[in-house]
Formats: C-alpha cells, structure tokens, sequence
C-alpha cells in the first residue's frame, strides 16, 4: 500500500500529461488477468517460433555480417559513466538487429519508444545518420528512478541533430513522434510500455503509419500475449529472435 501511494503522488508530481499513465496503471491493478499468470506460455511460444539472428537476415534479405556496433572502448567508457548511479535502466538491448534493419531498408525516419541510457537509440543513429535521417524517440521518465541525466547517454554528441527526444508518456509522445514524421516512418522500435494494454493500443497505432515495406521491432514479447495475438489476428509474417534470455519481435510490413 505504501508503495503504490508513493506511485501515486510521483505521478501527481508529473502534472496533467502523465494521468492517463496513472489511471492505466490503476486500471490494470483490478485487471490483472492479461498481465500476470501467463508468461510462462508466451516464454514456450516464443521458444517454438524463435530462429537465429542469421535466419532473421537471410529471410528479410540482409546482411548479418557486421562489425559491432559499439567499440570496446566505446562501451567501457559509458559503463563507466554509469558505475555509480543508483538506478538501472536497462541493458543493450540487440542493437546488431536494429542497426541492421536500418541499414538493409535504409532508413531515415525512426520512431522509438523508451530511451533509457540510448544504446538501442545509438545504434539506430549509426545508421541513418548516413543518410541525414531523424530519429523520434519518447521516453517518459522511469517510476520513482533518479539520474534521468543519464538518459539516452549512449548516443554521441555528433549524432544529436539527427535525434528528437519528446520526454512525455507514450499517449502524448507516441503521437507526437509519428506527427514529426508527416504520419509515415520506415523502422518502429517499442521498447516502452510493456503491459498487455500498453502494447495492444501502441501496435495498432504504429502499424497504421509504418510505411509499406517497413519493419515493426518490439522488445520483451514474453511479458504477455499482446505481440502473439497481434500477429496471429492478423495473420502476419513475423519473425522472433532471443536475445540475453529474452526475446524481440520483428514484423515487416508487406
């Protein structure tokens, strides 16, 4: 009961545009039934449709061979900068993946959702960088957590005027993000809300403004149903990957 009072008051904090957030969280605190009790069947449906990340390139027809694309040195120093922070925002995530994706459609317009330190931003801007392209990310600032500084501390100050980061929930920023690209981008990357209401409002929005040809990337797909019955509704062509123990969902657009 604690906890959930000191929620409630860091949302009050937050002002207007993060209520909806707080009431979705209230709402699904009663309705539990599609977020809880059901992970360990989304882990065994992931397993049977999981390929390799070289499956994944040959089917969608790019290159796996890639150098890394974080340096050593490049990865050491942001760790680095991270030693003594008190919150934790996350790992890597599979940048390989998205780099490719983006280089393969050559990509100029992303939208992302969920920052955190940048890795996955970063890789994203290694590629349309190249292409003078803009990458719209939101990110609203983690429950409770300090050293927001440290979001989106991946990405390289050169690659800055190629990056908006609109700092809102997904129900403001989301929107927003897609409006800044004239309503039509060419690569999506979720990585924010991982509820099962959060995922089936946010799919169903992206799906409509990815350009034909594009290619939908969603994180943790084990949390819940959302992404199974996404592509099984509408009878997609996808493709899961497991990475670091967890598994990203991968949907081109035909």
């Amino acid at each position: 009961m604690l906890e959930d009072l000191k929620t409630l008051v860091w949302f009050l904090k937050k002002g207007p545009k993060f209520y909806p957030t707080m009431f979705a969280l209230i709402f699904r605190k009663f309705r539990k039934d599609k977020d809880f009790g059901f992970k360990k069947t989304e882990i065994e449906w992931c397993k049977k449709q999981c390929i390799s990340f070289q499956d994944c390139a040959d089917k969608l027809g790019f290159s796996s061979d890639l150098k890394d694309v974080f340096s050593t040195n490049f990865i050491q120093g942001i760790n680095h900068k991270l030693k003594n922070s008190k919150s934790n925002f996350g790992g890597q995530g599979h940048v390989q993946l998205l780099y490719a994706v983006c280089e393969h459609l050559k990509a100029k317009k992303v939208v992302e959702t969920g920052v955190a330190y940048g890795w996955s931003s970063a890789a994203i801007l290694k590629s349309i960088s190249k292409r003078t392209g803009k990458l719209i990310s939101v990110d609203m600032p983690m429950m409770k957590q300090t050293d927001y500084h440290l979001i989106g501390v991946a990405v390289e100050k050169n690659l800055f005027k190629f990056w908006d980061l609109i700092r809102e929930p997904d129900k403001f920023g989301l929107k927003k993000a897609i409006t800044k690209h004239n309503n039509l981008f060419d690569v999506a990357h979720y990585d924010s809300d991982k509820s099962y209401y959060g995922r089936k409002w946010s799919q169903t929005l992206i799906w409509k403004f990815l350009r034909p040809g594009g290619v939908f990337i969603s994180d943790d797909i084990e949390d819940n149903s959302a992404f199974r019955e996404f592509v099984e509704e509408n009878k997609f062509d996808y493709s899961v990957l497991q990475f670091e123990g967890k598994f990203v969902g991968l949907i081109m657009k035909y």
